[in-house]
């Protein structure tokens, strides 16, 4: 676990296509608040930022998948939405509640596993997914070499594994 991460991706052309500035800028916000929170151990403040940032993030997860052509900049969308849990993860850690902890981090690495299994999603996403993947499981590990074999996340790695290096043929 560790310390908040916060997601500063510079900016691209690309990125200049975002028709849902607000969500992206909401998200920076709860963010940056979340985290300043959270290094004062204001953890009830912290939390409530950090959900305010994953209902920002899902939204735009949510909008990303749902479009025909992605507007919206994947591995941006991607890593807010993986810092977001992780972020909610590592408060619940602080507090000793292991099993919400647990649930953040598995169900942004399933969500990730899902999203990369599903041939109907657009290959970027897919892509993006597989590489954020890296960092969920990642993740995952390090939480099993802290608190043990927690059932949910044994179960999380059993059924989406490492996802991300186990893909047959190229995504695209």
């Amino acid at each position: 676990m560790g310390a908040p991460r916060d997601f500063h991706q510079p900016a691209s052309s690309a990125d200049s296509a975002v028709p849902e500035p607000d969500s992206v800028l909401a998200w920076e916000r709860s963010i940056r608040e979340g985290n300043q929170a959270f290094s004062r151990n204001e953890d009830l403040a912290a939390l409530q930022q950090y959900h305010s940032a994953l209902k920002q993030a899902q939204y735009l997860l949510k909008q990303c998948v749902q479009a025909d052509t992605q507007e919206l900049p994947v591995d941006t969308v991607l890593a807010a939405y993986v810092v977001s849990h992780h972020n909610l993860a590592n408060v619940h850690a602080r507090q000793g509640d292991i099993n919400a902890a647990a649930c953040r981090l598995c169900e942004a690495h399933r969500c990730l596993s899902r999203i990369c299994a599903d041939a109907s999603m657009a290959c970027e996403l897919r892509m993006a997914a597989q590489r954020h993947g890296q960092r969920t499981y990642t993740e995952l590990l390090n939480f099993t070499n802290l608190y043990s074999q927690h059932p949910l996340v044994a179960k999380t790695l059993q059924a989406c594994g490492q996802f991300c290096m186990q893909q047959e043929r190229p995504l695209h």
